[in-house]
């Protein structure tokens, strides 16, 4: 299943306009059910690739998720990878790290800014993996704990092969033989979407199709296409599927593996709040602007940098429309890549950093 680009949600909510790589977008902006003060000693973690991570730069403190929590007194865990890529994120940041997840009503903070090392190395058409990855993140991030159905739960039935596998922290729900089933029973408060989280593979090549009380929705392929594989090494990650106008009340999503190669896992569903619950915000921003090289994506192929910032901006779109509270951070207006704001053509020096503080603080409540 391709990743779900709703170009409907661009007229819903309130919204903000945007330009960037010659193209103009309208983002809507998320409406949180309940307003959250971000207080000192709030938690923060943030997400990301060497920008984020502060590589580069002389003291750690200097790189823009401590700039934010010097300033907010927000207690800040850094979880980013140099040379991550959006499929690195899951697996190697959120998983592996042993993030926990708490429940609604709980203020926490999330930066998400991924994207720089998948246009740079992998080029346009790499875009859908991107994408399938970086909602599969969004999504993880911005719904508690209490909003998710996990492949452990009760009342998880398992037809044929179904065993619960513990590789990596994922605990999936895994099967690997064909006409192997899984249902997971899910509560609806209001119709809305249902969200699934399948794990995804290199070389799986296990499909399976997904069904709500019994009608087939789709097929999904746990190996997506083109590889995974990312510069770290990682080859499999999380995916994404998101099921919508599912009316409220109690339903049963169920997976049948259609094939009789690969396997079929699935980690958690997923369904929106009621409108008295807070939720965590999830500021997700865009590659940063890079000085003009012969590798730079955004300088030598600009409609590769818009392909990409297209991506993200749906995605943020995605959730924004699901009023979840996901907001997308422009940072192109405030650090510009010129020689006095990097280290070298690509990290930002204290001066860049300072600047995407800037560009995320604006978000921040």
């Amino acid at each position: 299943m391709r990743p779900v680009f709703i170009s409907s949600l661009l007229t819903m909510l309130s919204a903000v306009i945007l330009t960037g790589c010659n193209a103009t977008y309208l983002i809507p902006i998320a409406t949180p059910s309940v307003p959250v003060s971000y207080s000192p000693g709030t938690p923060y973690l943030a997400f990301g690739d060497s920008i984020t991570h502060g590589t580069t730069l002389s003291n750690f403190n200097l790189a823009y998720p401590a700039l934010i929590a010097q300033d907010r007194q927000f207690d800040l865990s850094n979880l980013a990878i140099p040379g991550a890529q959006a499929c690195d994120v899951p697996t190697a940041e959120i998983f592996a790290k042993g993030v926990s997840y708490p429940p609604s009503n709980t203020p926490l903070l999330y930066t998400l800014l991924i994207g720089t090392n998948d246009e740079d190395t992998r080029g346009s058409d790499y875009y859908y993996i991107f994408g399938l990855c970086h909602q599969a993140a969004i999504a993880w991030l911005a719904l508690p704990s209490d909003l998710k159905v996990l492949a452990s739960s009760s009342g998880v039935v398992t037809n044929g092969t179904g065993v619960i596998e513990t590789t990596n922290n994922w605990n999936s729900l895994m099967t690997s033989t064909l006409n192997s089933s899984i249902s997971i029973p899910i509560t609806l408060a209001s119709e809305g979407p249902i969200y699934i989280w399948p794990r995804i593979a290199d070389n799986d090549f296990g499909t399976f199709s997904y069904a709500i009380d019994g009608t087939v929705i789709g097929v999904f392929n746990t190996t997506p296409g083109d590889a995974i594989y990312t510069s770290n090494g990682i080859r499999n990650s999380l995916g994404f599927i998101r099921i919508p106008g599912v009316s409220a009340g109690t339903h049963t999503v169920s997976f049948t593996q259609t094939s009789s190669v690969g396997t079929m896992r699935i980690v958690a569903i997923g369904s929106l709040p009621t409108t008295n619950e807070m939720l965590p915000l999830v500021l997700v921003g865009d590659p940063p602007l890079q000085l003009v090289m012969p590798d730079a994506a955004c300088d030598t192929t600009p409609s590769q940098c818009e392909d990409y910032l297209l991506q993200i901006q749906a995605d943020v779109a995605i959730f924004a429309g699901d009023r979840l509270n996901v907001q997308f951070v422009d940072n192109h207006p405030y650090m510009h890549a010129t020689d006095a704001e990097m280290n070298d053509y690509l990290h930002p020096n204290p001066l860049g950093h300072s600047e995407l503080r800037t560009a995320f603080e604006t978000a921040i409540p």
